[in-house]
Order: C-alpha cells, then sequence, then structure tokens
C-alpha cells in the first residue's frame, strides 16, 4: 500500500514496484498473463533468499532484446521489467517499513551494489511520489538506469488496494507509451511492518557517510523474512521515506545494498502522464 505524509489516509509504505522481471518486483506488479505476472513478481521478492546479487543480474533484461515499439511483444516485454523494478524499488524481501512516507514530489534515488561492490543488473534505482489525483488514486514514477539505458515507468497506483491502474512508460530508445494494465499485474504492495515491529527489530544506531550526506540512522533487522535471509534498514527521518539504506542477503551469503545517493522535492511528470 502507498504512504504519504499529506492528506492520504492510507500512511503505508510503496516498497519495491516489482521491477518488472526485477523491474516489476516492486515500485514494492506487472501484466503479463495474470499467473505469469504473479509469478514473477513471487520471485522477484524471494530472490533475498538466492544469491541475491545474481538474481538481480539475472532477471534485468538487456535494452538489446526490446522489441519494436508498439506491438504486443513491447507491451509485454516493458511490463516483465517493470515488475522486476517496481519490486527492488518498493519492498525488500516482500517487506517496508511503515513509517516510509512521502510527501508529493519528494523522490529518492538509490544506488545498487552487491555487497562486494560487484555489479547489480542495474546501476541506480530512482522512485518518486508525483502526485495524488483527484479520485485519491497516487502517480509515482519509478527510474532505473541500467550502463547506458534508462528505463522510466509512470504508475497510477490504487493505495486502497495496492494495485496499479494505469502505467506508462519510456524505454531507453525514447519510446513512451501507454502499457495495458490488469489488475495485479504491475505492482503487488510488500508486507507493511509496523512501528512496533520496527522498534523491536532495532538493534542500535549507525552514522552512515553517503553521496547523498552523512545520516544519523536507525539500523533495523529482520532475520528469516519473506524470501529467507536477512533484511537490514538504515533509517533516517530527514530523508523522503526515511531509508538511507538498505541490505538484502541471500540464505547462501550473496547480498545487494542499496544506498542513498540523491534525493530531493521536485518531482513531476516526464512522460506526460496528468
Amino acid at each position: 500500500m502507498v504512504c504519504t505524509r499529506s492528506n492520504s489516509a492510507h500512511a503505508s509504505s510503496l516498497s519495491a514496484v516489482v521491477l518488472a522481471a526485477v523491474l516489476a518486483t516492486g515500485l514494492s506488479g506487472c501484466f503479463f498473463v495474470q499467473e505469469a505476472a504473479e509469478s514473477t513478481v513471487g520471485a522477484a521478492t524471494e530472490a533475498a533468499g538466492e544469491e541475491v546479487g545474481q538474481a538481480i543480474g539475472a532477471r534485468v533484461a538487456s535494452a538489446a532484446n526490446l522489441p519494436t515499439a508498439g506491438t504486443a511483444q513491447w507491451n509485454q516485454f516493458m511490463v516483465s521489467q517493470a515488475q522486476v523494478l517496481f519490486g527492488y524499488a518498493f519492498a525488500a524481501n516482500g517487506m517496508w517499513p511503515a513509517e516510509a512516507t512521502y510527501e508529493e514530489g519528494e523522490w529518492v534515488r538509490y544506488e545498487f551494489r552487491t555487497a562486494d561492490g560487484g555489479e547489480a543488473g542495474f546501476q541506480t534505482m530512482e522512485r518518486a511520489f508525483l502526485k495524488t489525483a483527484g479520485d485519491g488514486n497516487e502517480w509515482w514514477r519509478v527510474r532505473a538506469q541500467q550502463q547506458e539505458d534508462a528505463w522510466v515507468y509512470e504508475a497510477l497506483i490504487n493505495p486502497e488496494r495496492g494495485e496499479v491502474v494505469r502505467l506508462r512508460s519510456r524505454d531507453p530508445e525514447g519510446n513512451v507509451g501507454e502499457v495495458p494494465v490488469t489488475e495485479r499485474t504491475v505492482y503487488r504492495s510488500p508486507q507493511r511492518l509496523t512501528e512496533e515491529s520496527i522498534e523491536g527489530a532495532t538493534v542500535g544506531t549507525e552514522e552512515l557517510d553517503t553521496p547523498a550526506g552523512t545520516f544519523s540512522t536507525r539500523k533495523v533487522e529482520y532475520t528469516g523474512g519473506m524470501g529467507g535471509g536477512t533484511v537490514t534498514w538504515y533509517l533516517a527521518e530527514d530523508v523522503p521515506g526515511h531509508v538511507v539504506r538498505y541490505r538484502t542477503q541471500g540464505n547462501q551469503g550473496a547480498a545487494w545494498v542499496s544506498t542513498l545517493v540523491e534525493y530531493g522535492t521536485d518531482a513531476t511528470t516526464t512522460l506526460g502522464s496528468y
């Protein structure tokens, strides 16, 4: 479910929108056939239980395989990619802190790496809360940078149902299109951790130096989460969404780390979505 600090009564978290095959893993859904979408989403949220860094790399598709824009194949490709990216943008191991709230226009950008500093399929991931529509639905953007290629998605999310109801996208070649959306195919809201659970999982505080600045953070750690393994959050209230860094480690030792590199308050549509 989407969380905002403003007038939304649904103060839940928008964690990973299923990065599409990684893209729709989060943006904490996707649109193939229903069964295929749910399978991809489930695999993405459980990636933390595998060799995580390798799982991310395997699920992010290459722009070299991009089908012709405007075709059914292009729509399916963009959906699967969205599932993966949304999953990692909005969730870690299928969960997200309940306090991860955003005001309209706030955005964050994270660098994604494996724990040993290696590549993790894409280099940066941006998540932005763009606008609350008149009917209460919310526009969010997920942008992933993969070498020279940028994948951009703007999704209208129903926060009560935790579903994407409309999706626009831009592929690395600059093609912009409306992608067909069916129920629960692009985004599946993560499990929302209660504030009490977060407090119980707090193991200490830590000063973090990041490209976005130095932050005094609260370290929150869970073992054996939705996908197994361990997930650790570093939270600071002065950052949109409160997440400065998060780390997911699989059952077999591999891990990926997402670190804040930039944030701001001026996000708006770049795809003419409203």
